[in-house]
């Protein structure tokens, strides 16, 4: 846990992809263990484990990747069980990784909303905690009271304005903690823009029907194709040397059609575990 809060803050790096327009990008993939921001909600899951549980007993959580990963280190790094369960569509890297963490692993198919019936009959038979990162408060607290109040005083101490926040819609944590944390204390000086997909994006998805919808405080949703995301991935490696993910890519894509400026966007995830979708999108 030291190491994961040892990399904080995440740096704050303004865009040279967009020209003279202010856009910064908040890189949350430079958490450690997964390059991703899921590192902070694993982190946060993974306290109430220790509360909760006793020494020895096993996680089990449903999962697209790297919230698997990051539970599994922790896992590992506190002599704990960790079963994964993945959809047969995960990328290949979180599948290695899992398993080079001991991680059991099971793979079905469709999404992970799917599974969550079963991972919670797996936690009764099996005596494991399962933190349930889709419906845990502490998904997007985590967000609330450390990555926005980091943001916030990273705009400070630089001296910045900024008019918009553009983050991706998946478990939706980070957004709903960062929305709640700025327009508690901003109001409407800051709008509050979600990114969905309008096909398939390792990262996001569709916002309906999300249990934090009540809760976060989204001012609009903008929806992005994978090509878009793509093209914002080549755009920022092109321009400015960051090898970041499709999720991120979205980011990107969405401050772009929407020509925003004076707007900090949240980049959860890196490239490095998207090679084979990478490089078939580049051919």
């Amino acid at each position: 846990m030291d190491l994961i809060r040892g990399s904080w803050p995440t740096p704050l790096y303004r865009l040279k992809s967009f020209g003279e327009e202010e856009v910064w990008g908040k890189l949350e993939f430079m958490n450690p263990i997964t390059h991703s921001i899921k590192d902070r909600t694993a982190l946060s899951l993974y306290e109430e484990v220790l509360e909760k549980t006793s020494k020895g007993d096993a996680v089990v959580e449903a999962s697209s990747g790297n919230m698997a990963v990051a539970l599994a280190s922790l896992s590992a790094g506190y002599g704990r069980k960790m079963i994964a369960y993945i959809s047969t569509r995960t990328a290949k890297a979180y599948k290695v990784m899992l398993k080079l963490l001991n991680a059991e692993i099971r793979e079905r198919m469709g999404g992970t909303n799917d599974m969550i019936e079963e991972v919670k009959k797996e936690a009764k038979i099996a005596s494991a905690h399962h933190p349930n990162q889709f419906n845990n408060p502490r998904n997007y607290l985590v967000h609330y009271r450390e990555t926005a109040r980091e943001l916030d005083e990273q705009l400070r101490a630089a001296g910045l304005r900024i008019k918009y926040i553009v983050a991706g819609l998946g478990t939706a944590g980070h957004m709903t903690g960062l929305s709640l944390y700025f327009k508690e204390k901003y109001g409407n000086g800051i709008k509050m823009i979600g990114v969905e997909p309008m096909d398939t994006i390792p990262g996001i998805k569709e916002y309906s029907g999300n249990p934090f919808q009540e809760i976060a405080q989204i001012d609009e949703i903008i929806k992005v194709s994978l090509r878009e995301a793509i093209n914002g991935i080549k755009l920022v490696a092109s321009h400015d040397g960051l090898l970041i993910g499709p999720s991120s890519g979205a980011v990107v894509a969405a401050i772009k059609k929407l020509g925003l400026s004076q707007v900090v966007g949240i980049f959860p995830d890196d490239a490095w575990k998207y090679s084979d979708l990478l490089d078939s999108a580049l051919k």
